[in-house]
């Protein structure tokens, strides 16, 4: 069995504590369990349009995705929510998870020092400017896999395709929207959950993820979905709203067209 294979084979071990008698899980962690096939399903989308990766990188690659919200089915299972603010931080949870669950033994320390350290980020406002160069590449990849895969749910949910009472965005919803949230997301600036003031803010937010994506292959997956112009539509009509979206498919063809230096684990990141 391949080291991929092990640690799918181990995270179902984990995830079948949180399964029923009949082997069901609830509702709110089956769709965490597809979130994270989607989210491996995505990095895998994306190493393929990356042709500098190697098979080492992609393997490194789709054990954060595989690990990323492991904490989740325990975060849930104690506190009935997915909300950090109300639990614990799972970016967090699930870094210590790998270790306290013995996950993934047999990768040399620094490749796994590297799948947690970019599990632990991968939720964050932004990566910490102090974090390891050789463990960018992979964080970048997780955070780009999951916004993407959030991405795809939030339209799904905002369209009535998916109903899951454990999305709660705590704002009213409401018509219009807070003028500064747009002004943010035009700038290209993350936009602050807690700035938000109504679900049409939250919907605007979502364009600032045009500017953290970080790979062509992740960008040109953002447009052949359309998924900006899919948010675009759950929101009110707007010359100005219709302009954040040209600035979002703007840099997402440039990401998609850029040029960049390759992207890798480096040697001592390697076994």
């Amino acid at each position: 069995m391949d080291t991929f294979a092990q640690a799918r084979a181990a995270f179902d071990r984990h995830i079948a504590k949180f399964r029923d008698a009949s082997g069901t899980l609830p509702f709110a962690l089956e769709a965490k369990f597809n979130h994270t096939g989607e989210v491996c399903e995505i990095t895998e989308k994306i190493v393929a349009g990356e042709a500098h990766f190697s098979p080492h990188d992609a393997l490194i690659f789709r054990l954060c995705a595989l690990f990323h919200d492991i904490s989740r089915f325990e975060q849930y299972d104690k506190f009935k929510t997915f909300l950090d603010r109300q639990s614990f931080d799972h970016g967090d949870r699930s870094a210590a998870l790998i270790d306290e669950l013995g996950l993934v033994p047999e990768l040399p320390a620094e490749d796994r020092a590297c799948v947690i350290d970019a599990v632990r980020v991968h939720n964050k406002f932004a990566i910490p400017a102090d974090f390891p160069s050789a463990r960018l590449a992979a964080a970048k990849m997780v955070r780009d896999a999951d916004k993407l895969a959030i991405l795809r749910l939030i339209i799904r949910f905002f369209n009535g395709d998916y109903s899951d009472p454990t999305i709660r965005l705590d704002l009213p919803d409401t018509p219009g929207w807070t003028p500064a949230i747009l002004e943010t997301a035009l700038s290209g600036k993350c936009v602050v959950y807690t700035d938000m003031k109504s679900i049409n803010d939250f919907k605007l937010g979502l364009f600032a993820w045009s500017c953290d994506l970080n790979y062509p292959a992740s960008a040109a997956l953002a447009l052949d979905e359309d998924l900006f112009g899919r948010v675009r539509a759950l929101l009110p009509e707007s010359d100005k709203i219709d302009a954040l979206l040209v600035s979002a498919r703007t840099r997402l063809n440039t990401l998609r067209n850029s040029t960049r230096p390759s992207d890798r684990i480096p040697d001592r990141c390697r076994s």
